[in-house]
């Protein structure tokens, strides 16, 4: 057997002996509902059904909504309010127990979060995981190598880290030394897989581009890009160069894969086997259309020590459902908070406004700002500074004649605790926006 096999078999009959064969039941399970669209909505109505009833009977904050005949007669919450009412929502049967899993959110929209999750609920995060790497051939235990600014903060063992064939490294330094040692880690320990953020990802075309990886072919089976907006110029570099896909692996913490994309060119498959999806307006709690931009609203079918009903995770996303029942997420328009709105306060999608930028190289970070519905701010991180009147032009037709554009030139943008950068930031107050001048 092959290394991937002998882990992975490893893996099976540990589960087997030690957690009653949970892990595997949850992949077979995930792996038939997604293999069978049609049936999804059976699933989930029994799954809805009894999460919701479980919640109104051992959640303190849910047991006033006992009387409930549908899901919309549950509240729409966000993190501060998971945070405010911690105590009531967290179920007392479930506090303490051994097996349960804490997840913590970077803080990446300023709400550092924690996450209980119960032993159940975790395997589902984790075959989660699984399945959708393996509906697209990286199948368990192939041997993948995971790059994160925060890799100190998972504290990962080394001898779980071999267990499961998925390796760790801190990915600080952007530079071409790192990249070379990258590379060459990449082919000395013949990794099939890669999995790290997307402006990780942009780093390393442009090192590409430069011609600075010359010399080294490290072909790999797949490539996930998460947590940021994957730019279409470095998903191309990177897939050329690697031999591979390049796919976006729409995730969080606190809930695990809530989409992946599956190479149908329809955008990320929706995980229906562990969640309901509500794409809610802009304004109100209404259903958005299909393909209209709308709020991210998810129900986690799974997790009684902390039920997480209606939980709005701060996304724009557009939602299409397929005739065979499939559910796509066509596009991630990124977070509400970090939406950006034309001088007469029409939102757009915020890659619309930046997008344009992506062949020019020599840019090597950038990030709008916008002040009020007239006044923006474009900060560069490039020494070419030509580049002011086609960017005007361009921002111009977009948000309207009657915008003002400034720009500030600088050697490094910040980067979140979480190792993200925000590629826009919005600074007219939510109260006050949809609301024109």
């Amino acid at each position: 057997m092959t290394e991937r096999e002998l882990k992975y078999t490893a893996f099976v009959k540990d589960d087997i002996e030690n957690n009653k064969g949970r892990l595997v039941n949850c992949c077979d399970e995930i792996d038939y509902i997604l293999g069978h669209p049609e049936c999804t909505e059976i699933f989930q109505k029994h799954y809805l059904n009894e999460i919701l009833n479980f919640a109104t009977m051992f959640s303190d904050y849910y047991k006033k909504y006992k009387g409930y005949q549908t899901l919309q007669d549950f509240p729409v919450v966000d993190k501060s309010h998971l945070k405010e009412h911690w105590d009531e929502i967290a179920v007392k049967e479930y506090e303490n127990l051994e097996d349960n899993c804490c997840k913590y959110t970077s803080g990446s929209t300023g709400t550092p979060f924690k996450m209980v999750m119960d032993r159940y609920k975790h395997c589902r995060w984790i075959a989660g995981n699984k399945v959708f790497r393996a509906n697209v051939g990286v199948p368990s235990h192939t041997k993948t190598l995971f790059i994160s600014e925060t890799v100190a903060d998972k504290n990962i063992p080394v001898e779980r880290q071999i267990r499961d064939n998925v390796y760790y490294l801190d990915s600080k330094h952007h530079d071409e030394k790192a990249f070379s040692s990258l590379l060459e880690y990449l082919e000395k320990e013949k990794f099939e897989t890669l999995t790290c953020m997307a402006s990780y990802l942009d780093h390393l075309s442009r090192f590409i581009i430069n011609g600075k990886a010359a010399g080294r072919k490290c072909r790999l089976k797949g490539i996930f890009s998460v947590s940021e907006t994957l730019k279409e110029t470095a998903r191309k570099t990177i897939s050329e160069y690697f031999g591979c896909p390049v796919y976006v692996l729409y995730a969080n913490e606190e809930n695990g894969v809530l989409a992946v994309e599956d190479g149908s060119g329809l955008g990320s498959r929706a995980n229906t086997a562990d969640f309901y999806f509500e794409i809610l307006k802009m304004d109100s709690n209404e259903p958005a259309e299909e393909g209209e931009v709308g709020r991210l609203v998810l129900t986690d079918f799974f997790n009684k020590a902390f039920p997480v009903i209606r939980y709005e995770n701060g996304d724009l996303v557009t939602k299409k459902t397929m005739a065979d029942g499939k559910v796509y997420i066509t596009e991630i328009h990124g977070r509400k908070t970090d939406a950006l709105y034309t001088t007469d306060g029409q939102m757009i999608n915020y890659f619309n406004s930046i997008s344009f930028l992506e062949p020019f190289m020599d840019i090597r970070q950038f990030q709008l700002v916008q002040e009020d519905y007239h006044n923006f701010t474009w900060i560069l991180n490039t020494t070419n500074h030509t580049y002011e009147d086609m960017i005007v032009k361009e921002c111009k037709e977009l948000f309207g004649g009657d915008s003002n554009w400034k720009f500030e030139y600088v050697d490094d943008i910040p980067k979140l605790r979480s190792g993200k950068t925000r590629m826009t930031v919005c600074k007219i107050p939510e109260k006050c926006r949809n609301q024109g001048k």
